[in-house]
């Protein structure tokens, strides 16, 4: 009677366990944001990539793609998740070497400690080149914490629209005004 006993304790406390670690262990997404952005062609424009919380983050790299007949990767530059704790880092935009460069890839570290989320992980700023639609789809984010232990994120892209410049039309405003005044 004994022996059952036992082993009823040990499952009750394996679930009891169980439940304290699934709900530790909260999902993770990271995200383009705005989701859904139109522009111009020819502007220069940035998209952020955002974190959920994420109590122990020491390192981490994102890679989305986009289409290169659309958009040109101008540069990338660190967000708050990175900048907030004052501690040196180290980040750089890994060149996409590949034709067609159609890539953003960005890895970063912190040098000292761990810092968290949410926030921004970083900035991508690209080139409006021509008019069409290029979605900016997510390939890879690895999250690393302060153990070298790794974490998958969720992850969700966006979509970038570029449009043409809104032609004036022969009613302006300026010539509006000169036949009421």
């Amino acid at each position: 009677m004994s022996g059952r006993c036992l082993r009823l304790g040990f499952a009750l406390g394996l679930v009891v366990l169980g439940s304290f670690g699934a709900r530790s262990a909260r999902a993770v997404t990271v995200s383009i944001d705005p989701p859904d952005t139109t522009v111009i062609v020819g502007t220069t424009f940035s998209v952020r990539v955002t974190t959920d919380a994420f109590s122990d983050l020491k390192a981490f790299s994102v890679i989305f793609q986009y289409n290169p007949s659309v958009l040109q990767l101008v540069g990338a530059s660190p967000g708050d998740v990175l900048t907030s704790s004052g501690n040196p880092y180290s980040a750089f935009l890994v060149p996409d070497n590949t034709a067609p460069a159609d890539s953003a890839w960005y890895d970063a570290a912190l040098l000292i400690g761990s810092t968290s989320g949410p926030g921004i992980l970083n900035f991508f700023t690209f080139k409006a080149l021509q008019i069409g639609v290029s979605l900016i789809e997510c390939r890879l984010v690895d999250f690393r914490d302060s153990q070298n232990v790794q974490t998958l994120p969720a992850c969700v892209g966006g979509r970038v629209e570029v449009t043409g410049p809104t032609p004036a039309r022969r009613d302006t405003w300026g010539r509006i005004k000169t036949l009421y005044r």
